[in-house]
């Protein structure tokens, strides 16, 4: 044994020791549950709606696995309108949604696209997020993070917030397609605060 019975001070700081390493090496003691309490709670304000029109979906051709998934159709998107708190305009034809559905079986949302305000700015808008299953049976929720990337100016808060979206039908009084091949998105900005 280690203990030295001749030196009691000695022989005292070791049985310390090897106390305080038999302890740590159960475990540090339990600590008491921590505080479920908000202390930042996020708000969310509406300020921007844009209802985007998809034509009919294309087939992506070829294997459908791809590295991050299976993608098996690209939604073009060729129009639509927006507006927001001091911002309106149109969706530029032109960009897409990129759906995949992971190998866990979650569809990842991944469109990017172009809006023009009635001003005559370009602001590039990135929309990817995640698809849920609803409370009822076949029906699905979106949940979506856009990013926008607007020049220096007027538009310029929207590089500097964060935002989440949903994505939902669009109401008749909204719709904007023209025909059985195109198809609307209401998509609901929120910016967090």
């Amino acid at each position: 044994m280690l203990l030295d019975n001749r030196n009691p001070i000695r022989a005292g700081i070791l049985g310390l020791a090897i106390l305080a390493a038999r302890g740590s090496a159960a475990g540090p003691e339990k600590s008491a549950e921590w505080s479920w309490v908000e202390r930042d709670p996020v708000k969310l304000e509406l300020v921007m709606q844009l209802v985007v029109t998809c034509s009919d979906p294309e087939s992506v051709g070829g294997a459908e696995n791809s590295k991050d998934g299976r993608r098996t159709e690209i939604w073009p998107i060729i129009g639509g309108r927006f507006e927001g708190k001091g911002i309106r305009g149109t969706v530029v034809p032109g960009g897409g949604d990129f759906p995949v559905v992971r190998p866990d079986g979650i569809e990842v949302v991944d469109a990017l696209y172009r809006l023009r305000t009635d001003d005559g700015v370009t602001i590039i808008i990135h929309n990817k997020g995640l698809t849920y299953p609803a409370a009822k049976p076949g029906d699905w929720r979106y949940r979506l993070a856009p990013e926008f990337i607007a020049p220096q100016g007027k538009y310029e808060w929207l590089n500097s917030s964060l935002f989440i979206s949903t994505l939902s039908d669009v109401p008749s009084d909204m719709r904007l397609a023209k025909g059985s091949n195109e198809n609307d998105r209401l998509i609901q900005v929120y910016r967090v605060l």
